[in-house]
């Protein structure tokens, strides 16, 4: 009974591990987007940051899948983590997400034709 229990345990540490990871590549490059934007920090939460963390699980994700070149990777805990793809995925998703909601801006004052 309690090996099932201890390998359920350690799957779900190792997860979150790695999601935790994700989220503080996401937090980062969402607060890197914004100050580079020369916005109010508030104005990080929730699109930017939230598109931050979507963008590293999918860069790290597809980085895994595809089985690319990892330049900088580290292990957190029993999961290969890949730097580079797992940053520029959350800054890529964190600067799309600063665009659109830059255009969006834009559409929305312009004069209505």
């Amino acid at each position: 009974m309690w090996l099932p229990l201890q390998v359920a345990l350690e799957y779900l540490g190792c997860a979150a591990a790695w999601l935790a990871a994700m989220a503080a590549f996401g937090a980062a490059a969402a607060l890197l987007v914004t100050v580079a934007a020369r916005r109010p920090l508030r104005s990080a939460w929730p699109a930017p940051v939230l598109a931050g963390i979507f963008g590293a699980l999918l860069g790290a994700s597809l980085a895994d899948r595809f089985g690319l070149p990892d330049i900088l990777a580290f292990r957190m805990w029993c999961r290969e983590v890949p730097l580079a793809w797992s940053a520029g995925g959350a800054l890529a998703g964190a600067g799309l997400s600063w665009a659109g909601g830059r255009f969006r801006a834009r559409r929305a004052t312009a004069a209505p034709a």
